[in-house]
């Protein structure tokens, strides 16, 4: 028997996925044994955090996001856990860092970015081997973008200024917004309008294409 303690340790998670194996696909007795499996998961503290400290602003959106997708894999692929090859939490922890962390970052900073110029630029990388390098180079081009952005070495992006405005410069907005600040959220702190910050932030991630394209190793970005 599996206790019904809030928390489960390593253990107990372990027996509870074994049990679900046990039943009948589709059957009541899985369904209600795997409902009770991810909740003992998401309540023992025992998943990891990978890539903790990066991504700020955005990270627990990415983390919700791959979790969401985590729990979902769990639920229809119980049954290709081996015991014999990794303890469960290892198994889970597995997934969540090598897979569906990395799968979640270009959602969630595609969602926020709401424009093609970031997307190209973060998604169009040299073609690689395999989805592991791939996603290591999406990771690797958001920091260099995201520090530059921050440093602005060559004072480029603090002279690019709103015409109507030009008290705001690119760098600014662009800080926010890869920081996942809503459009909503930075057209009140500027009292200025979205349709306005939005036009300005897309012709000037345009105008600085090939520095990103650049700076990201990206010979033919399209």
């Amino acid at each position: 028997m599996i206790p019904t303690d809030k928390y489960m340790n390593e253990q107990q998670l372990q027996e509870l996925a074994l049990q679900v194996q046990q039943h009948p696909f589709l059957s009541t007795a899985r369904r209600l044994t795997l409902s009770k499996l991810i909740d003992g998961i998401y309540r023992s503290g025992k998943l990891c955090h990978p890539y903790k400290g990066q991504f700020p602003g955005v990270y627990e959106q990415i983390y919700q996001e791959a979790v969401q997708d985590l729990f979902l894999y769990i639920c229809k692929n119980i049954d290709k856990y081996d015991p014999e090859r990794a303890s469960f939490m290892t198994w889970v922890n597995m997934l969540l860092s090598k897979r569906f962390f990395k799968e979640a970052i270009p959602k969630v900073i595609g969602n926020i970015s709401e424009i093609n110029v970031e997307s190209s630029v973060l998604e169009n990388l040299e073609d690689a081997t395999d989805e592991e390098s791939e996603s290591e180079d999406y990771i690797s081009a958001f920091r260099k973008i995201r520090q530059y952005i921050e440093i602005d070495p060559k004072g480029i992006l603090r002279q690019t200024c709103i015409k109507k405005y030009p008290e705001i410069n690119f760098r600014a907005i662009a800080i926010k917004r890869w920081s996942g600040v809503s459009w909503k959220d930075i057209s009140e702190d500027l009292n200025i309008p979205v349709a306005t910050l939005s036009n300005f932030y897309q012709r000037s991630l345009e105008k600085f294409r090939d520095e990103f394209r650049d700076l990201c190793g990206v010979e033919n970005l399209n």
